[in-house]
């Protein structure tokens, strides 16, 4: 018998760090609370910006309880993820709303993506759809490496990929290397054939009167390249991100029309995630 289908799950993901991969997945996870979706965040990266974002210090389990697989000759069998997922899936922090829960992370996650070879890239994929009764929306905040078996387990448990870009040469870089590593897994015989890309969001864009020639220069080429993608709404650099970041609460909380005009584009681009799920449907 087929396997049911998971939560809707989507990965926020670039091959650049400092494109705003954790700001997006925040912003979507408040905006979509805040609609009452019962919402679920991986933070993959084990930098852990997210888990602490959301208000978690020094986790009980994290999911390296997940992946890990222990390869000894002695070795019990592993255990199945979607058992494991339900004592790493916790509640976040109190700043943030009951229907946000998350996977945290721990540094030791790291050494993961060296593992021997044991199908570990579908753990994730088990492990949230072990909690398709208790998630409508699932946001993965992935690592920014070049392929490996961290990111390679987001984007097989994926339906969408969201992919961030600074107006900056690291950010154009970012997005042309996550669409060809997309590709090996959703062209023509691979493993997530469903995966489709959702957007190239413009992020961390400094205001008008800040604004460069070289960030013109490199927004242009965004829009030459992948302009088909490329969402129409922009995400602004505004200082109230990095202080509802710094104070553990989500940006539906803070006060301000900066944070307003946060919320309303992480909305749309809410919005746009669920119109491409009912046409993936």
């Amino acid at each position: 018998m087929a396997q049911e289908e998971g939560p809707l799950c989507v990965a926020e993901y670039s091959e650049k760090g400092g494109v705003g991969k954790t700001s997006i997945t925040s912003g979507l996870a408040a905006v979509a609370a805040e609609r009452g979706l019962r919402v679920g965040v991986a933070d993959l990266d084990p930098r852990g910006t997210l888990t602490d974002e959301l208000g978690l210090d020094e986790p009980e389990h994290t999911v390296n309880d997940i992946f890990f697989v222990d390869t000894s000759k002695k070795a019990p069998p592993p255990r199945d993820p979607a058992e494991i997922v339900q004592d790493v899936f916790v509640q976040a922090g109190p700043g943030w709303p009951s229907n946000v829960k998350i996977l945290p992370v721990d540094r030791d996650f790291a050494n993961r993506e060296n593992d021997p070879a044991t199908a570990m890239e579908f753990r994730l994929k088990r492990a949230i759809w072990g909690l398709r009764d208790e998630v409508d929306i699932f946001f993965l905040d992935v690592p920014p490496r070049a392929g490996g078996k961290l990111a390679g387990a987001a984007l097989l448990a994926a339906k969408q990929a969201i992919i961030p870009s600074t107006l900056t040469k690291d950010g154009y870089i970012g997005v042309q290397q996550g669409l060809r590593s997309i590709a090996h897994y959703n062209g023509p015989g691979c493993l997530n054939p469903g995966l489709v890309v959702s957007s190239v969001v413009r992020s961390i864009v400094p205001r008008k009167k800040d604004i460069s020639a070289i960030n013109r220069h490199w927004e242009e080429r965004l829009i030459e390249e992948f302009g088909h993608l490329v969402f129409p709404s922009s995400i602004p650099l505004y200082a109230v991100r990095e202080t509802a970041r710094t104070a553990c609460r989500p940006i539906t909380a803070a006060p301000g029309p900066h944070a307003k005009s946060l919320v309303r584009t992480y909305g749309l681009i809410l919005d746009h995630v669920l119109k491409t799920a009912k046409e993936q449907n």
